[in-house]
């Protein structure tokens, strides 16, 4: 699969980045603290489409020459926002469509690094 780039520029420092990236992270752990299971899918999904705004801003900055030298450091955190990404999607059941829905201006890149094909589970002999 080949990353694409977002249709527009976030225009943000390393640095903002980095940080807009510790708040959203930090929702993950306030969606797991609500009780309610409806309303933790609902801030999932919300959390969900703001990570996907991050990615793409990760992305541009790992792109971005002018930021060479954080490069390591961007390319650990945009993996990890994807990561925990697939997570949401799969702990909270969480629909791309929806997403994709939403993003009526095509504003994020293509969401396809969030599909998830599932892998055949090789049967394990019993012993």
């Amino acid at each position: 699969m080949t990353a694409t780039a977002a249709p527009y520029k976030y225009d943000i420092t390393a640095k903002s980045a980095m940080m807009w990236a510790n708040s959203e992270l930090e929702h993950v752990g306030r969606i797991v603290a609500v009780k309610d299971k409806h309303i933790q899918r609902s801030y999932a999904m919300s959390t969900l489409n703001g990570m996907a705004h991050l990615k793409d801003a990760l992305f541009e900055l790992v792109n971005n020459s002018d930021y060479k030298m954080h490069k390591v450091d961007l390319l650990k955190k945009h993996d990890e926002v994807i990561r925990v990404m697939k997570h949401l999607i799969k702990d909270f059941k969480l629909d791309l469509a929806t997403i994709r829905a939403f993003n009526t201006d095509h504003v994020l890149s293509d969401l396809g690094y969030l599909d998830t094909k599932r892998k055949r589970k090789t049967r394990k002999n019993k012993v």
